[in-house]
């Protein structure tokens, strides 16, 4: 090994050094060997991937380093543990024992060392001293270590009554010492700690224990920083799997030995839980190159921080493609890339120890009393048994993909789940696939009756549940290969809190829970499902919807020319595969349409109502665009959206009813809103000469987009602003009023004031000043100089403002801003300070600005979208009001860490702006604002 030179100058150094001076050597040795280490950890290696990922472009395999260091470990401890033993003078027996993670041989670099010294009967004054000796220098090395110091009954009786210590145990190694008292301590702890009901107890530990870590770390593989020791598919994984393997099947193994091991000439490490038949020698390879990367890009955490850093977060995460050399690609970044690869090997660890588990278990998995004792033939290949669905005949090995198919739809059908050896027999199928599409034996693919039965699992309950199996035995990637180019595809952003497969089959779940668990809270949308006529043709749009993202931008178009194909190969009728692609085709103009477009445009509505074409596909958008925004991530749905949909679902509903797309006659809906205005304002002593008044003074529009509630309100809060409706000295500058909204789940604000030029803009800063997050804004300024502004806020929970004491503030930070006493430049750049948070390192979003003329024929569009932050939305409407703008509409969406503001404004004579240089000019001040770069192009 490379660290002998090393290890005999440090034992040299040693003999001769004075105590206060030995850890100074250590620190030496350990420097020098770690350089090493370094280097081969960031040379080139041949290392061999799992199929279908990309090879590692850079440094030694993972275990090779953790195993090299652990000899380095090793080679030190043993060096200090003789020159300590004879300089103490102990002549008592004691061991030295590895544990933990260096008991495996499993060391990355930064890692606790956890160390036991063993003793036989009572602590002798030699044994302590030696014991003072081994620390005395131990602790100034730097190491981050754990030493305890036992005899063979204390470690007995601690481990009864610790569940962590008992499990160190099974990793155990003999290091230095009397070995004929370690073999004492083995024979005692097989006897008395690793026999009888103590090892049931201890594997029922070990699968609660694991269940409860994966939770607490995210509950998935595909976390957006995932944690890779902890995290599901991460290290603990494997060690879990490990550790009930070594209790079930053997008591206590054979200990590890490690001497004379040299990890760079391909003498690996075993692996325990690989023995004894579990995993194939196939899987073997799989699981042993997942693992080799992952303590790979440990290690390479461990190495760039200097310290022990388990959580992969975006900073490493593009450190480390870089390092790699990944490159950007037609349809994906190098980070993305790097995570993909990353999500396989973690899916990859996740599958096998799941599978080395459940075969270690199965052997001896006792009866159920769901079904009867009896078999219960099904078919000819078929039968439940013991609650399990298997095959009849227990030698088969291998089946074809008719047969892998209906194991699905007979599990789904029955509600039981295909027992181990049948999932074996699945997973060897589809793996297998892809020499058979090679060899041109994929017709299975193509078959009406592989097809039948796959439209039967999409029509039937438990969808979610049979597509998720299908996915895990990877069957669902073998039958649509489609859906494999999505697998394990992420996005670089904070909103994507999935990889892209995983979000797909979460909206699945979504439309599947409308019929029960979520039924109550969105009943609308349950009835819709509930009536639905084609539900086969939903839920496969739903799964397909996002597979053009393999292909890159543009995905829906992409996906819908994607799922043409797949509708051919399952044999489905032209209507309903036309109904297929039309849905993944426009499965984001609902959401767009609403979070971004004035909905109180009727031509707009008009537009996306033709768009649509008829009822049923309109329900089955809404039903998609509901499933696609609730499975992006925990907090992406929020009421705000909702309603914004269901309004657009509404109106567009409106308009397919009554049969033409022409825009309704406006005249007649004035006169009821008008009238119906007038009788609410009447007790209030409003008469109807003020009413008529008040209609004259604002656009046909509003009144179209506001209902009489609404609009008496409005009145009644644009009169108390009039000097002539109270004392010259009780005269306010502005007059606001609150209303929770409780059903959306947002405060409103109507703020009337005189307007004044940046107005808007003023107000947005106060808001900022304040916390308070603007969802969406309606500005109305009256003929008659008064301004009524109506904005639509959270707090930044995403809550209600309820805060008594901030509601003043925001009111007095309005006054002092409006009469000019504040300026809301100072009030903004005095809430700027980043949090903690803030400075975290993040994906960056790229900043766009871009003019859309078309979309209204009354006001320019302005449509931004760039990384979001503390004052932004000041800064945008500020720029504008400096551009000589009106803001008349703003529509604020976030997406993560994305802002994407909309902006409907019109130029200071109330016009839309159409000359080519002003529009150019407004996007690059714009965008140069957002990006600080002064004339910059928006077009970057």
């Amino acid at each position: 090994m490379f660290h002998n030179e090393y290890l005999k100058t440090l034992e040299a150094a040693l003999k001769e050094a004075a105590p206060d001076s030995k850890a100074r050597h250590v620190k030496r040795y350990l420097a020098d060997c770690e350089a090493v280490l370094k280097s081969r950890h960031l040379a080139l290696t041949g290392a061999r991937p799992p199929e279908g990922v990309q090879p590692l472009q850079a440094g030694a395999r993972g275990a090779e380093v953790c195993a090299a260091y652990t000899l380095v470990i090793d080679g030190l401890l043993e060096a200090l543990f003789k020159t300590q033993y004879e300089q103490t003078g102990c002549s008592d027996p004691a061991a030295l024992v590895a544990i933990g993670g260096y008991g495996r041989g499993e060391l990355n670099i930064r890692s606790d060392i956890d160390l036991m010294l063993l003793y036989r009967g009572r602590m002798t004054p030699a044994i302590e001293g030696l014991n003072r000796a081994l620390l005395y220098v131990l602790w100034d090395t730097g190491l981050d270590l754990g030493f305890s110091i036992r005899s063979i009954d204390e470690s007995i009786a601690l481990a009864k009554d610790d569940m962590k210590t008992m499990t160190a145990l099974l990793d155990r190694r003999f290091l230095l010492g009397d070995k004929a008292l370690f073999d004492e301590f083995e024979r005692a702890a097989v006897k008395k700690l690793f026999s009888g009901s103590r090892v049931n107890d201890f594997i029922k530990s070990k699968l609660d224990e694991n269940s409860e870590r994966r939770a607490k770390f995210g509950g998935s593989v595909y976390t957006l920083e995932p944690n890779v020791k902890e995290g599901e598919g991460g290290l603990r994984d494997m060690h879990t799997a490990a550790w009930v393997v070594k209790a079930k099947n053997t008591g206590l193994p054979p200990a590890l030995d490690m001497r004379g091991l040299n990890p760079f000439k391909g003498q690996a490490v075993p692996i325990p839980a690989m023995a004894g038949g579990l995993l194939s020698e196939k899987e073997q390879a799989t699981l042993r190159d997942s693992l080799d990367f992952i303590l790979w890009v440990r290690n390479d955490l461990h190495f760039s921080t200097n310290r022990k850093t388990d959580q992969l977060t975006f900073d490493h995460q593009e450190r480390i493609s870089a390092t790699l050399g990944f490159e950007s690609a037609k349809h994906a970044l190098p980070v993305e890339l790097f995570m993909q690869q990353y999500y396989r090997h973690a899916s990859n660890v996740d599958h096998y120890c799941a599978l080395i588990l459940s075969r270690c278990l199965h052997r001896d998995r006792k009866k159920s009393f769901f079904w009867p004792s009896k078999k219960i033939k099904i078919d000819k290949d078929f039968e439940i048994s013991d609650s399990r669905l298997t095959l009849r005949n227990k030698e088969t090995k291998s089946i074809d993909g008719l047969t892998a198919i209906r194991a699905f739809d007979y599990a789904q059908s029955f509600d039981v789940e295909p027992d181990q050896p049948l999932k074996d027999a699945i997973l060897s199928f589809a793996e297998g696939c892809g020499a058979l599409q090679r060899s041109g034996a994929d017709e299975w693919r193509s078959s009406e009756n592989v097809a039948e039965s796959f439209i039967k699992i999409l029509k039937g309950p438990n969808c979610y549940r049979t597509l998720a199996a299908m996915h895990e035995l990877k069957f669902l990637d073998a039958y649509i290969p489609e859906f494999a180019a999505i697998t394990c595809k992420t996005q670089h952003d904070l909103y994507h809190v999935y990889t892209v497969d995983v979000h797909t089959l979460f909206a699945v779940r979504e439309i599947e829970m409308l019929g029960g668990q979520v039924e109550g809270e969105f009943s609308l949308l349950a009835g819709i499902c509930g009536e639905l006529t084609n539900r086969a043709a939903l839920m496969l749009a739903v799964l397909l919807h996002d597979t053009g993202k393999a292909e890159g931008k543009g995905h829906a178009l992409k996906g819908a020319v994607m799922s043409g194909h797949i509708c051919r190969r399952l044999h489905m009728p032209d209507d309903d595969a036309a109904l297929v692609e039309f849905l993944i085709r426009n499965h984001l103009i609902l959401a767009d349409t609403a979070q971004y477009r004035d909905l109180h445009d009727e031509k707009l509505i008009v537009e996306f109502a033709k768009k649509v074409g008829d009822a049923e596909r309109l329900g089955m958008l809404y039903l998609l665009t509901f499933a696609d925004v609730r499975a992006v991530g925990p907090d992406v749905w929020n009421q705000w959206k909702g309603a914004l949909f269901q309004e657009l679902y509404f109106k567009a509903s409106t308009v397919l009813e009554r049969g033409t797309f022409e825009i309704e006659d406006a005249g007649a809906k004035l006169k009821r809103t008008q009238d119906k205005t007038v009788e609410l304002l009447a007790p209030s002593g409003i008469m109807r000469d003020y009413v008529e008044e008040f209609f004259q003074l604002l656009p046909q529009r509003y009144f179209l987009a506001n209902s009489a509630d609404t609009i008496a309100g409005h009145i009644k809060t644009v009169r108390d602003l009039s000097a002539e409706s109270k004392p010259a000295e009780r005269v306010q500058p502005y007059v606001m009023s609150v209303r929770q909204d409780k059903a959306r789940e947002y405060t409103e604000f109507v703020i009337c004031t005189h307007d004044v030029h940046g107005l808007f803009s003023m107000i947005t800063g106060v808001m900022a000043a304040n916390s308070v997050n603007i969802l969406g804004a309606q500005v109305n300024t009256l003929k008659n100089g008064i301004c009524l502004d109506v904005l639509q806020v959270t707090n930044p929970m995403g809550g209600l403002i309820t805060d008594e004491h901030k509601l003043r503030r925001i009111e007095s930070d309005l006054a002092g801003v409006i009469t000019g006493k504040l300026k809301v430049a100072a009030l903004v750049h005095k809430h700027r300070k980043p949090s903690i948070l803030d400075m975290k390192a993040k994906p960056r979003v790229p900043t766009r600005v871009q003019i859309d003329n078309d979309a209204s024929d009354a006001y320019t569009v302005v449509d931004i979208k760039t990384h979001n932050r503390i004052g932004l939305l000041y800064d945008i409407t500020s720029t504008l009001s400096r551009l000589g703008l009106y803001i008349y509409i703003s529509k604020i969406s976030t997406k993560g860490d994305e802002a994407a503001d909309i902006f409907y404004v019109k130029d200071i004579f109330g016009q839309k702006i159409f000359y080519k240089e002003k529009l150019r000019d407004i996007a690059d001040t714009v965008y140069g604002v957002l990006t600080g770069i002064e004339g910059a192009q928006s077009s970057k």
